[in-house]
């Protein structure tokens, strides 16, 4: 829960920088240089894109996670990208087997119910890591082109 918490906390950052990042070029739109002007439409719109992605990944998710297991990994069963890539049978057939169960022991409703559980929120969190990184991307690219029309603009030559 903790890794969900700290993704949705990145992504309100990159929503507050790229509103910070409209608002001074908003501000800064006062040039008659054509490729000024084209730079300004490139920050608007990589950070508006990169503010929908973010959006996107705060909005709460619903994962499906199946039982029925495909493949047994030698992971670690605390990390969420390795978890995100298991099922629920998977993860408790590892459980058993890495935390010294005996063979003879019975899976019940509620284990599959719990692993079900940690699986989806493990799957939200690798897609909201994965939506970060996109944001971010965007996010830099609208810093560096509002860096680039104000350079640009306040030279005299073009």
């Amino acid at each position: 829960m903790e890794n969900l918490k700290i993704a949705e906390t990145k992504h309100s950052i990159i929503i507050a920088l790229n509103g910070g990042v409209i608002a001074l070029q908003i501000g800064f739109n006062n040039s008659d240089k054509a490729i000024v002007r084209y730079l300004n439409y490139a920050v608007l719109f990589f950070a508006g894109l990169s503010i929908i992605i973010s959006f996107f990944a705060l909005h709460a998710r619903s994962v499906n996670v199946k039982f029925k297991a495909k493949k047994y990994s030698d992971t670690n069963l605390l990390y969420f990208q390795n978890l995100a890539a298991m099922n629920s049978e998977e993860l408790i057939k590892n459980i058993i087997k890495y935390y010294g169960y005996p063979d003879s022991y019975k899976i019940d409703n509620f284990e599959i119910d719990l692993s079900s559980t940690i699986i989806a929120n493990s799957k939200i969190v690798k897609r909201k890591f994965t939506l970060f990184n996109d944001s971010a991307l965007f996010c830099v690219l609208s810093v560096i082109s509002f860096l680039a029309a104000f350079l640009l603009n306040a030279l005299p030559i073009i």
